[in-house]
C-alpha cells in the first residue's frame, strides 16, 4: 500500500518522517519528494493523460519534440 502526503507545514512533516522512519524494519520505506520532483511527476501525468486521449481519438498528435519537451 502506499500513500502520498503534502504538507504544508515542514515541522509537522519531519515529525511525521521521524515517527514513520521507527517502523523502518517493519517494512515502512519514507521516500520523501521536493517540489522538482512534484513537478517531474506532474508532467509524467499530463503526457500519459495526453497519450491516451490521441489513442482514443480525441486529439491530434504533436511533432515528437513538443511532447518531450513537454515531459
Amino acid at each position: 500500500m502506499q500513500i502520498a502526503v503534502n504538507f504544508q507545514n515542514d515541522t509537522i512533516a519531519q515529525k511525521v518522517i521521524w515517527m514513520l522512519d521507527r517502523f523502518k524494519d517493519d517494512g515502512v520505506e519514507v521516500i520523501t519528494l521536493d517540489d522538482s520532483d512534484e513537478m517531474i511527476v506532474k508532467n509524467f501525468r499530463e503526457g500519459l493523460d495526453e497519450l491516451k486521449e490521441i489513442h482514443k481519438g480525441n486529439i491530434q498528435t504533436r511533432a515528437a519534440h513538443e511532447f518531450l519537451h513537454a515531459l
